[in-house]
């Protein structure tokens, strides 16, 4: 049976392209004009006509102001042709559906050199018209997130002066967008001043002090206040052994409680207490108030200033420099926090030092 009649028959009234081994020739120069001037699709070849790239015919297809023919002359399917794109470039099949979804809000994408996907024109704008306004790039729900990799990727846009954006397809077909870039925190609290270092008693996973450790909280807003006294972390305890302002004992044996000691007997009871500490020491080194984040599924929520003035702006979970996690665990982090009104935030501890990876939902 020919193929020009079942299953996909060629429409007169839309433009032609042949397809031309990994790209699609638009010979009509009017047609060619067209699909340019209307969207910047492909790109002008000189005397006439257009050149296209596989997933821009299969869009052009798809909207139905392409037909596409091989050499015989045969029009060629969608999925003759999403066939024909992915051997060519297997990612496609994540790229194409986030490209595309894209072009369908309005914004012109072309090509971009790694570790993007594809430059991103502002609404309005095109090659040779304005600046890309984002680099976007595309990713499965299946794949896996790599903290490694966003932080590079983010520092290579920025070095550029552009925006990231991340494009995520679920297995449904819908994209979800994210903003993930690198930021430096930074808050205004004041340093803390005590006349004396204060005394307190360490039990299980906290320390507990008396009434004379209150201006401990009155002034850095350290632990939690409770009958009277004072109640701090074990990140807040060896804080301020290092700071000078506090000496511990232990509650049970009425030892002193040294630096190392403590960090000893931190280690023991949270075994990611090096990392916890090594992120909150750091954010109050920015003049940040961490707190627990526990009821957030984070290790802190910090504050930019005095809490009693400020709203908690940041989620913020410590990851060590490989981490690597599903994107479901990023989406549910991120929803939460959109829910609670904060800003999610990976700490990743480098040999560098710290840092921090904000995500957001994003609406292009």
């Amino acid at each position: 049976m020919d193929r020009l009649l079942y299953p996909f028959t060629i429409d007169k009234r839309m433009a032609t392209g042949a397809l031309n081994d990994d790209r699609v020739i638009v010979s009509d120069q009017a047609d060619g004009n067209t699909l340019y001037n209307k969207g910047y699709f492909g790109k002008p070849i000189s005397g006439g006509g257009l050149e296209l790239e596989l997933y821009e015919a299969l869009h052009l297809q798809e909207s139905n102001r392409l037909n596409i023919i091989d050499e015989n002359r045969s029009a060629l399917t969608r999925n003759e042709m999403m066939k024909k794109l992915v051997i060519q470039e297997p990612r496609m099949v994540v790229k194409y559906p986030v490209y595309s979804e894209m072009r369908s809000r309005g914004y012109i994408l072309k090509d971009a050199s790694k570790p993007a996907d594809f430059r991103v024109f502002p609404r309005g704008g095109g090659p040779g018209k304005s600046p890309s306004q984002y680099w976007l790039v595309s990713k499965a729900e299946t794949d896996k997130f790599s903290i490694e990799e966003f932080q590079a990727i983010s520092h290579r846009i920025n070095q550029i002066k552009k925006q990231l954006i991340t494009g995520l397809l679920d297995e449904e077909g819908d994209v979800t967008y994210y903003d993930i870039t690198t930021i430096d925190l930074k808050g205004t609290a004041k340093k803390f001043h005590l006349e004396q270092s204060i005394k307190g008693t360490v039990f299980g996973d906290k320390c507990y002090l008396d009434e004379d450790g209150i201006p401990l909280h009155e002034q850095g807003f350290f632990g939690h206040q409770y009958n009277g006294g004072l109640q701090l972390s074990l990140v807040e305890t060896l804080f301020l052994i290092e700071e000078g302002a506090l000496t511990v004992k232990n509650g049970k044996t009425a030892k002193t409680m040294e630096q190392d000691t403590l960090w000893k007997y931190a280690d023991d009871i949270q075994k990611d207490f090096p990392l916890r500490y090594a992120i909150y020491k750091d954010l109050r080194n920015r003049k940040m108030i961490p707190k627990t984040g526990f009821k957030y599924g984070t290790a802190f929520r910090s504050y930019v200033g005095n809490p009693d003035e400020y709203h908690a702006e940041f989620m913020i979970q410590p990851v060590e420099p490989e981490f690597t996690c599903s994107w479901y665990d990023v989406s549910r982090a991120v929803r939460v926090a959109h829910t609670v009104r904060k800003t999610f935030v990976f700490a990743r501890n480098t040999k560098n030092g710290p840092v921090y990876l904000r995500i957001k939902r994003k609406t292009p």
